[in-house]
């Protein structure tokens, strides 16, 4: 068939379905089998596509274009991810005839017969096994047997590194030089970057060996679930921002350790203040300038304040060319010790959400900065997602005269600002809830 032809029967396509709001269709039957051949259609122009992309890198028609086979794809329209999967897919018809069959039948959808495509080429590279060998021949049938049975292309996959385990493993019984580290448990492989953006924020990457990525999703799954808020109502956060929030309680808890002190202790983030000095020492100290981390550069006073309840503080005065000339002494500032303790055994955990202790912050309820003392009618545990809140979102909190923590809600949750009790007393309360 002429690329002509192709043309002619797509725009035939498009003079029939293009220029229609709706396929007609009257009864759920109809609506089924119009999906079901606008699926195969889909196929047939899939299976043609990674034809084409073969031949095309067969005969260097890229090459004479100048362009790689993948930009080639990209300029004629295909978004990059789907060029990607059509020259695998190109490759993989020309060795694997049963794979080849049924991508021209339409049978199978171009993700599953590129994840069928993957996962020989993964076991051919995993076990040394030759492409023609029996071994990868019956691994090619049970994966497109899996295919048409409806199993996802990421479970068609993952069943082939299981074959790459068994056949490995077999080997290796057998005294062949075989390496039992498949890639994906190759902990040396691992790689994690980051950058930092124009706006401030931590952008990264990172490709993790499957135990250590079992154990970070594991600690996020946990860290993750949805929590009520404080009035019963549903989690409020979207699924990514619950990951995002277990994640900063990960390296919270990470950065406070193990020591005997790891909850009575303060954590161990630092913020560093730079406070610019005149060098005429008539002349009046100037204000005090951005807080800055020691990563991430300059932050506003607000989340500055938000830190500076549980973190470490280190003043660094500068004089007009930017050059360190004093260091101040950080004054009594963080919950530590006793004082910590008390309001652990008091608050038991987040006094918004109910997380656990060891996740949270002590929070000074009149801010320190604006003279709040550190004492333990002026403290309370706050996890850091609801210490976020309660800093940025509006919600406040007041000492009661029964000398625990109340929350007063922002407007935008209720109306009124009803107070609310911390978390562990909540249930103990089946009255309106009246805070001194």
């Amino acid at each position: 068939m002429s690329g002509g032809t192709l043309t002619d029967v797509a725009n035939a396509v498009i003079d029939e379905y293009g220029c229609k709001a709706e396929v007609v269709a009257d009864t759920d039957d109809e609506i089924v089998a119009a999906i079901r051949g606008a699926v195969a259609l889909r196929a047939v122009a899939d299976d043609v596509l990674a034809r084409l992309t073969a031949q095309a890198e067969r005969v260097g028609t890229a090459k004479r274009s100048g362009m790689s086979l993948r930009e080639l794809l990209c300029a004629n329209g295909v978004a990059p991810a789907v060029a990607s999967r059509l020259i695998r897919l190109g490759r993989a018809l020309q060795v694997l005839p049963r794979l080849a069959r049924h991508s021209r039948d339409a049978s199978i959808s171009a993700e599953h017969l590129d994840a069928v495509a993957r996962g020989v080429d993964h076991v051919v590279h995993r076990t040394g096994e030759a492409i023609d060998a029996a071994a990868i021949d019956e691994l090619e049938g049970a994966l497109i047997g899996q295919a048409v049975a409806g199993t996802t292309p990421a479970d068609i996959v993952e069943r082939a590194r299981a074959v790459a385990i068994e056949i490995t493993a077999d080997k290796s019984d057998a005294g062949a030089d075989v390496d039992r580290v498949p890639p994906a448990e190759d902990a040396s492989m691992n790689e994690l970057d980051w950058r930092t953006g124009d706006d401030g924020r931590l952008r990264g990457a990172f490709e993790l060996d499957a135990l250590t990525a079992e154990r970070l999703i594991t600690a996020l799954d946990t860290a993750s679930r949805p929590r009520p808020e404080p009035d019963g109502t549903d989690d409020r956060r979207r699924a990514t921002r619950r990951r995002a929030d277990a994640f900063a309680q990960l390296l919270e808890a990470g950065t406070r350790g193990l020591a005997p002190d790891a909850l009575s202790g303060p954590p161990r983030t630092e913020i560093m203040v730079t406070i610019p000095v005149e060098i005429d020492t008539t002349a009046s100290v100037g204000s005090v300038g951005p807080a800055w981390l020691s990563w991430m550069g300059p932050i506003t006073e607000l989340s500055a304040k938000l830190l500076s309840c549980d973190a470490r503080l280190a003043g660094i005065g500068l004089d007009l060319n930017g050059a360190p000339v004093s260091v101040a002494a950080p004054e009594p500032r963080l919950f530590t010790g006793a004082a910590r303790t008390v309001v652990l055994l008091r608050d038991r955990c987040c006094i918004k959400c109910g997380a656990p202790a060891s996740w949270c912050d002590v929070h000074h309820i009149i801010h320190h900065a604006d003279g709040g003392p550190t004492t333990v009618d002026n403290g309370c545990l706050l996890c850091r997602s609801c210490h976020t809140a309660v800093h940025h979102d509006g919600w406040d909190i007041v000492m009661g005269r029964d000398r625990h923590p109340w929350l007063i809600p922002p407007s935008t949750v209720d109306p009124q600002r009803r107070p609310l009790p911390s978390y562990n007393r909540r249930t103990l309360r089946l009255d309106d809830p009246i805070a001194a």
